[in-house]
């Protein structure tokens, strides 16, 4: 089985489009069309179907593809330790994060560590806080980046702080305000994050500890991304609670209103996760250090 190919479906799996697919790995569409035809026909089975303007992966495809991830994993860690013989870390370093830190806390810090590391290529995966998780559990990946740690068998290292704020339309009328009272948001319609989330684990658990019963919350709607509940929290179809990494920058510029609500406490660290005592290729240990460096500029960079 071309390990090529599996890349290429992965890369079609992440982003859904055949041409951004391509671009991401470096070949042609006709390329990643291809690799999808001829792995369905060697199969047997349909792996995508269109949904909208979107391929996603059928049941089957999702079953090819946890099996794809390991087996690419496997191939990255021969070839970290052949690369370790030889005291070189190089090659590619397949990393998967949950939402926030994947779309804004890592980014800042990849550059600069290609930089550092020209012979380490980094690819990031952004998914959901439990399939980070489990891609680290069953060895997709050697290091993950979540919220919070639940499955047993990992090692967590802290490495960036966090605090979720609520976030409403700029009319809402109270946006700007200080000390509400979190029964003055129950008559409110709420985005909550997928299950699954981290972040909306947060939430639901901030807003009961602030004495809001979370059974009656209304929920209007639950969206995939931290970007689709922003969107729509600004389109004004409800509030939320959203980390200050994604919505710092909305509210200064005006696009979103922040709701400051009495004993709500909403904060976490970000943490780097691995399989516990197991020992990280020169690839993963490169990065590992480098993020862990940066924790006083992540630190400075929250509180800003």
């Amino acid at each position: 089985m071309n390990t090529e190919n599996l890349r290429h479906l992965i890369a079609l799996a992440d982003t859904g489009s055949f041409t951004e697919a391509a671009a991401r790995s470096g070949v042609t569409q006709p390329a990643v069309s291809l690799a999808a035809r001829k792995m369905e026909r060697d199969l047997g089975v349909k792996l995508f179907e269109r949904v909208g303007n979107r391929f996603v992966p059928t049941p089957a495809g999702k079953i090819m593809l946890e099996h794809a991830r390991e087996m690419l994993s496997a191939e990255d860690r021969l070839l970290s330790s052949l690369a370790g013989n030889a005291a070189v870390a190089s090659g590619v370093l397949r990393v998967a994060a949950s939402n926030i830190p994947g779309e804004y806390v890592l980014p800042l810090l990849l550059g600069g560590f290609r930089g550092a590391h020209p012979d380490i290529e980094p690819m990031l995966e952004v998914t959901d806080s439990a399939r980070v998780e489990e891609m680290v559990i069953c060895e997709a990946v050697e290091v993950g980046s979540v919220g919070a740690v639940h499955a047993e068998g990992l090692e967590a290292t802290p490495y960036c702080p966090d605090t979720l704020k609520v976030v409403c339309h700029p009319a809402h009328p109270l946006a700007g305000k200080k000390g509400v009272k979190p029964a003055a948001l129950i008559k409110d319609k709420f985005i909550l994050r997928e299950e699954g989330s981290g972040t909306r684990r947060l939430m639901l658990s901030a807003l009961s500890g602030a004495g809001l019963d979370v059974s009656r919350l209304t929920v209007e709607m639950e969206l995939g991304s931290t970007g689709s509940v922003i969107s729509s929290v600004e389109a004004g179809a409800g509030i939320s609670i959203v980390s200050q990494w994604a919505v710092n920058g909305p509210i200064a510029e005006g696009a979103l209103g922040e709701i400051r609500v009495a004993g709500l406490k909403a904060t976490r660290q970000f943490s780097l996760i691995r399989i516990a005592g197991r020992d990280l290729s020169p690839q993963a240990a490169s990065l590992f250090s480098f993020i862990l460096e940066k924790k006083a500029f992540l630190k400075k960079r929250a509180a800003a």
